[in-house]
C-alpha cells in the first residue's frame, strides 16, 4: 500500500461512511484508509470490489469510515444513491456525516433530474430521495438540524430546489402534519416548485412559470397538491401575489408553505455581504411584511431555533 500526504496542509480526501460501499458493482474509484493527521494508505484499487465481511471487518476493528479523492465524490454520491437508506439508517454513523450524504445526493438527483424537464423516471427517483430523507427526519430529532447547518447559499435551480425542498418538509411538519406522506408531498412540492423555469432561465421575470409547471407536474401524474403549489409558491396572503392574486386561506396550504421557504432561501442566497439566519429572517419580515400567514412565519422560525 501506497501512503498519501496532504498538499501544503490543505484536505485531499473526503471521509464516507462505511455502510452502503460494499455491493456487487465494483468500485468506480479507490478507497484509503487514514492512518496519519494527514497521511492516508490504499484500503481498495479502483474496479475491484467490497465484501460486507470486510466492511464489518473494519468495523469491529474500530474503523468508522473510509476516504476517497475528493475528485471522486460525484462517482461516490451517485453508487451510494441506491443504498442511501442503509447509510441513512445507520446510528453508528454521526448525523451530522448522514445529513451530509443525504444533502450530496440530493444536489446530485436534483442537478441530473432538474437539467431538463424532468420525466416519469426522474419523478421516481426524487420520490425515493425524499421518502429517506422524511424517514430520517422522523426517526431522529436531530436530522432536521444536521441538513439545515448544510443549506448554504443556493447559486443554481438545482441548490435552490433542494433547499426549499427540505425547508418545506421541516415546515410541513411542524405546521401541516407529521404524517410521513405529508412530509414527502411537500418535500416534492418543494423540489420541483420551480420546474416550469427549465429552458425559459434567462427571463427576469416569468410569471407564466407558475402554470408551466403545474401543467407538466399533471401531465407526469403528481398529486394535485403538488401541483398547485408549482401554480400557488407566488401567491402571497396579502393578496399581491401571482398568477392569480389569491388572498388568506384561498391559496393551498403547500403552496403557502413553498412559497415561504423559497423567498427565504432567496433572501438568503441574495445578500452581500453574507448574513446570518435570523437577518434574512429579518429582512424578509420588513420586504414582504403582510405576504406570508403569521401561523406559518412563527413555526418557520421555530425551524432555525
Amino acid at each position: 500500500m501506497t501512503a498519501t500526504l496532504a498538499i501544503d496542509g490543505r484536505q485531499l480526501y473526503t471521509a464516507v461512511p462505511l455502510a452502503g460501499l460494499a455491493a456487487p458493482d465494483a468500485l468506480p474509484f479507490p478507497l484509503f484508509l487514514q492512518t496519519g493527521r494527514h497521511t492516508w494508505v490504499l484500503y481498495r484499487e479502483v474496479h475491484t470490489h467490497v465484501q460486507l465481511d470486510q466492511v464489518e471487518r473494519l468495523a469491529g476493528e474500530g474503523v468508522r469510515e473510509l476516504f476517497i479523492h475528493n475528485r471522486d465524490l460525484p462517482a461516490y454520491l451517485d453508487r451510494i444513491e441506491q443504498s442511501l437508506d442503509e447509510v441513512l439508517l445507520d446510528r453508528r454513523v454521526p448525523i451530522e456525516r448522514r445529513a451530509d450524504v443525504l444533502h450530496g445526493v440530493a444536489v446530485r438527483v436534483a442537478t441530473e433530474v432538474l437539467a431538463h424537464p424532468p420525466d416519469r423516471d426522474g419523478i421516481a427517483r426524487a420520490q425515493r430521495l425524499l421518502v429517506n430523507s422524511s424517514s430520517l427526519v422522523l426517526r431522529e430529532n436531530r436530522a432536521f438540524s444536521a441538513l439545515r447547518a448544510l443549506l448554504g447559499a443556493s447559486h443554481t435551480l438545482a441548490q435552490h430546489s433542494v433547499t426549499v425542498g427540505f425547508l418545506a418538509m421541516g415546515l410541513a411538519r411542524h405546521a401541516l402534519s407529521a404524517e410521513p406522506n405529508v412530509m414527502l408531498m411537500a418535500g416534492l412540492a418543494g423540489l420541483f416548485h420551480d420546474v416550469g423555469r427549465l429552458g425559459y432561465e434567462a427571463l427576469e421575470h416569468d410569471p407564466e412559470h407558475c402554470q408551466r409547471g403545474h401543467d407538466l407536474l399533471a401531465r407526469l401524474g403528481l398529486p394535485p397538491l403538488v401541483c398547485e403549489a408549482a401554480l400557488g409558491h407566488h401567491e402571497r396572503w396579502d393578496g399581491t401575489g401571482f398568477p392569480r392574486a389569491q388572498r388568506g386561506g384561498s391559496i393551498s396550504e403547500f403552496a403557502r408553505v413553498v412559497g415561504l421557504a423559497d423567498v427565504f432561501d432567496k433572501v438568503y442566497s441574495s445578500q452581500q455581504p453574507k448574513v446570518g439566519v435570523f437577518d434574512a429572517m429579518r429582512i424578509m419580515a420588513q420586504a414582504y411584511r403582510g405576504c406570508f400567514e403569521e401561523r406559518l412565519a412563527v413555526d418557520f422560525v421555530k425551524l432555525f431555533r
